[in-house]
């Protein structure tokens, strides 16, 4: 993972998890259908949205493809201008993950590039599978639920669950999401404290800056 795609990772990841799971929240067990002539997907009876596409997730060779660079499938142009505009930002950042057409998962894996995006053009985002693998697509202008802080108890769900499947920087991710939320962050001696409403959360850190305790006050 080159330096600069961690740090956008660090800076998006938190905020972008935790709208994720507010989106889920909405959208509980609905079906989904996509319809790329109207450019909008379809949760049961009731929800839809505007969509931007990002790219698929291959199991059988396990690589990333942006969506701009899907040639093949003749995607409509107006449905890749967050994707192409992840790539310029990519060329002129010389950030290989956004500006590359295709690399393995292992090196950026679709939850990861869709977390970014969610942060940098403030939206969610949806993982739909197909036999073979998943496209990834941003929703457009969720409801404003989706994207109001969480409460303190949600928030240190989502920094325990955020470090346990993404590799990023613990103090750098939990400041960045605690600041995002709302709290006023303060450093200690290898701890993190977040502030808000009269309720405070104190992060506790190892002499490698990995959380090693999470306490709501």
């Amino acid at each position: 993972m080159s330096p600069l795609f961690q740090n956008l990772l660090n800076q998006s990841v938190g905020h972008g998890f935790a709208k994720q799971l507010a989106f889920g929240d909405l959208l509980g067990d609905r079906s989904w259908r996509i319809d790329l002539t109207e450019g909008k997907v379809f949760f049961g009876d009731d929800l839809s949205f505007r969509i931007q596409l990002l790219g698929t997730e291959s199991e059988g060779n396990a690589t990333w493809l942006w969506a701009w660079a899907n040639e093949a499938s003749n995607l409509p142009a107006e449905l890749l201008e967050l994707c192409t505009l992840l790539k310029t930002t990519g060329e002129q950042g010389s950030i290989p993950e956004l500006s590359e057409r295709s690399f393995p998962l292992e090196q950026a894996n679709g939850h990861t590039l869709a977390m970014i995006a969610s942060g940098l053009f403030n939206c969610c985002y949806y993982r739909a599978p197909y036999p073979g693998g998943a496209l990834f697509f941003l929703i457009q202008n969720p409801p404003a639920q989706v994207a109001e802080p969480v409460g303190i108890t949600r928030a240190a769900t989502v920094i325990t669950e955020v470090v346990s499947e993404f590799d990023v920087d613990h103090t750098a991710m939990s400041e960045a999401f605690l600041t995002s939320q709302g709290f006023t962050v303060s450093r200690g001696e290898q701890s993190l404290i977040g502030e808000r409403e009269q309720r405070t959360m104190t992060l506790t850190f190892d002499t490698g800056d990995r959380i090693t305790r999470i306490q709501v006050d």
